[in-house]
């Protein structure tokens, strides 16, 4: 082969490995598609460093707020923010002291139980609970005994089984619920598993790299901490994300785990670490909060404009035009909720103290004429327009 053969050769096959490699990039393009209406925005990056513009935006502007009542009554009494479920017709709360407890979606109380205790059906702690829509079972995470109990909704006992197979797995921050299986995060190994729902095999891993990086603070002697929620469930799945990774992963329905969202400079280079953490993804919006590791752990809100594609600082959390004084921050969000729902506790002796002060109106103005200081909390219901 002479010299200009080859070269005509070497053209060849270069021009056609780049029509490849462009065809293959276009499927790929193509299937990240949003399936459900979402604006796509592929994977986005986010500088932890970089001054973001503010933005000022009134969760009634982008959001139907409604507000419920929860029935006071001598068994069913609510201590904080204990949400666990939110649904149409059912509303769940459960705390370590109190137990579970029971509305309908309108906050009339139906029945609440404790199984607190040593028995075998009982549970000797109660660190956070999951109601399954599907077939009406609750479970609770009994930390203490590293265990699930399972329970139907009146608490009839149905099974318990550890948390991760035979052995258990310890330090679970929260859990849950994906159609037939259980995602759990481990907080003190930094990875989330997947496990059955019927006798608590492992199923799965998910692990990125090595837990060489927390969120705890050791100062003279002590040890300061703060509630982790790394992950949120929706309709597409879960957006997980780890302490020590700066990629925020998506489980999907089918269990594939793909990249989100990546984060810069890495946490592992910065001095005084900054944590990512998701909380809410909604048509136009994917919502997180930025955590610095300092006493106090100062955190900020972020949203990402799917529309603009852009970041903007979400400064004092959503403005609320019914409760001028209370901004709105979805890290404060507990539960297992609706994709496109939030909620938000209100407290009836902060109702009372905001209508002496004149700084409330509408229903929730309304609501809050009518209530008692020790009653049953007030649940504020965003419901994000699609």
């Amino acid at each position: 082969m002479n010299i200009n053969h080859f070269n005509l050769y070497i053209m060849k096959r270069y021009l056609r490995m780049k029509l490849l490699y462009y065809t293959l990039l276009f499927v790929i393009l193509a299937s990240c598609k949003d399936q459900k209406g979402q604006q796509d925005i592929g994977i986005w990056h986010f500088d932890v460093t970089k001054e973001y513009p503010t933005k000022e935006i009134y969760i009634q502007d982008i959001a139907d707020v409604d507000y419920i009542p929860l029935e006071t009554n001598d068994s069913m009494l609510w201590l904080g923010r204990e949400v666990r479920y939110i649904g149409e017709d059912y509303i769940m709360g459960a705390s370590n002291k109190t137990g579970v407890y029971i509305h309908d979606g309108k906050g009339n109380a139906l029945h609440s139980f404790n199984k607190m205790g040593q028995g075998p059906e009982d549970y000797t702690s109660l660190y956070t609970a999951k109601y399954n829509k599907t077939n009406n079972e609750i479970y609770i995470l009994d930390m203490l005994a590293h265990k699930y109990c399972v329970y139907d909704n009146k608490g009839n006992f149905k099974r318990n089984y550890k948390t991760g197979g035979k052995n258990g797995l310890h330090s679970i921050e929260d859990f849950s619920i994906l159609n037939d299986k259980l995602l759990q995060y481990h907080a003190h190994q930094d990875y989330y598993t997947l496990i059955s729902l019927d006798d608590g095999a492992i199923i799965k891993e998910i692990k990125f790299g090595t837990r060489d990086v927390t969120l705890s603070i050791h100062e003279n002697g002590l040890i300061f901490n703060t509630m982790l929620y790394p992950f949120i469930k929706d309709e597409e799945g879960c957006y997980l994300s780890f302490l020590a990774s700066d990629t925020t992963f998506l489980l999907t329905p089918e269990m594939k785990v793909m990249p989100a969202g990546i984060r810069t400079p890495s946490v592992r280079d910065m001095e005084v670490p900054i944590f990512v953490f998701p909380r809410k993804n909604t048509k136009d919006y994917f919502i997180m909060t930025k955590i610095k590791k300092e006493k106090g752990f100062p955190s900020e809100t972020y949203i990402l404009d799917k529309k603009e594609n852009k970041f903007y600082h979400l400064k004092g959390g959503f403005k609320n035009r019914d409760y001028a004084e209370l901004p709105i921050y979805l890290d404060a969000v507990s539960g297992d909720v609706p994709s496109n729902t939030a909620v938000t506790v209100l407290s009836p002796a902060g109702l009372k103290m905001a209508l002496e002060r004149g700084i409330l109106s509408g229903k929730i103005k309304d609501i809050a004429v009518s209530l008692k200081e020790d009653d049953n909390p007030v649940l504020m219901i965003i419901k994000f327009r699609e």
